[in-house]
């Protein structure tokens, strides 16, 4: 077999980057390891991260507001709990559920600019929107409560002497649903921060829905634990540690199943430092990058541009689309500077391989 001789001129052909990045991408491509299916860690499915995040924060939450209603409680009169106590309560637990939801993804996707960012809308939108709604959820529940006292044949005079343990029956569900219907009143606005953030009409609805459901199912908890755990005459804080602990944990654990259920289309990552992590394509169009202001935040990948490319929703579609990147873009070991793609395309920016994957279309 004859040498092989290499000039200098050859070294400076344009062309070599190009056919180097190429047999780059085939050698990944011929590697099955990266083609077979990988399942997503249980710690990067939003189900998860988010129910973990809201129960915490709704557990600080509840913290910081406590003191101020055992402050103002006194046992012989319930109602004079401080008005301003009980509307914190809704406020903080809102804005803190909604700061955890955005702050957990954005270390989902190890990106901390993302994080801090998402993290202060979800809080400033929860706190902000929970205030009118704290009056109207209050005005709801205190017109339940008027018939739950009809219901319960309570005279004007004895309501202030009334606690949980004295209501019965049809008056109980009343109560049950009037503190659900309250909390389903407030918790979306817990949901909204998120979708405000990234701009997106998608996850904010997902948001909305997921908190509602998960608001709702949550304040049912309050009374039952207060009637069953805690003694006539106790304070309350228990039932409502419990309360707002498991809302937070609901609004989480809704948000990331409507999250998955609302998804239609999607990259995993096969190949990276995320590896199994699946990016919702949320909006178009969509850039993958090594910047953090990337929608897709393509790290650790020296040969991933800042804006490496883009994809576009076309029709019911989407196409990808090189950026002017140094090392291109490669579907199933092809270059190509745009593409529509396909259900179970390997997409190769740089040194990071992603599977493209959809719904089934009825």
């Amino acid at each position: 077999m004859p040498d092989i001789t290499i000039t200098s001129k050859d070294l400076e052909d344009p062309r070599l980057d190009e056919l180097i990045a190429l047999e780059k991408s085939l050698q990944r491509q011929g590697d099955g390891a990266y083609l077979k299916d990988i399942k997503t860690p249980f710690y990067l499915n939003p189900m998860f991260y988010y129910c973990v995040a809201g129960t915490v924060l709704a557990f600080l939450a509840w913290l910081i507001n406590e003191p101020m209603i055992n402050e103002n409680y006194d046992r012989h009169t319930p109602e004079a709990i401080d008005v301003v106590a009980g509307f914190l309560l809704f406020m903080l637990t809102a804005g803190f559920i909604g700061l955890g939801l955005g702050m957990t993804y954005g270390i989902a996707n190890h990106n901390l600019r993302q994080s801090v960012y998402c993290s202060a809308v979800g809080f400033g939108v929860g706190l902000i929107v929970a205030i009118p709604l704290s009056f109207l959820a209050n005005i709801v529940f205190g017109i339940l409560t008027q018939i739950v006292f009809i219901v319960n044949e309570v005279k004007p005079d004895q309501s202030a002497r009334i606690t949980v343990h004295d209501v019965r029956g049809m008056a109980f569900a009343l109560l049950l649903s009037g503190r659900g219907l309250a909390w389903a009143i407030v918790a979306p606005c817990a949901g909204m921060g998120l979708g405000v953030a990234l701009r997106s009409r998608k996850v904010l609805t997902v948001g909305l829905v997921g908190a509602l459901v998960g608001g709702g199912l949550g304040g049912l908890f309050f009374d039952p634990v207060d009637r069953f755990l805690n003694a006539p005459g106790e304070d309350g804080w228990l039932s409502r540690l419990v309360g707002i602990t498991t809302i937070g944990l609901l609004v989480g654990l809704f948000t990331g199943y409507f999250e998955n259920l609302s998804r239609i289309s999607w990259l995993q990552m096969i190949k990276g430092p995320l590896a199994g992590k699946q990016f919702n394509l949320y909006k178009s169009p969509m850039i993958l990058g090594s910047s953090p202001k990337a929608d897709i935040y393509l790290f650790k990948d020296p040969d991933v541009d800042v804006r490496h490319a883009s994809i576009t929703a076309v029709g019911a579609k989407f196409m990808l689309k090189d950026l002017g990147s140094r090392s291109g873009i490669f579907v199933n070991g092809n270059k190509v500077d745009k593409k529509i793609l396909q259900k179970g395309d390997v997409v190769t920016v740089g040194t990071t391989v992603l599977k493209f994957d959809e719904k089934e279309k009825r």
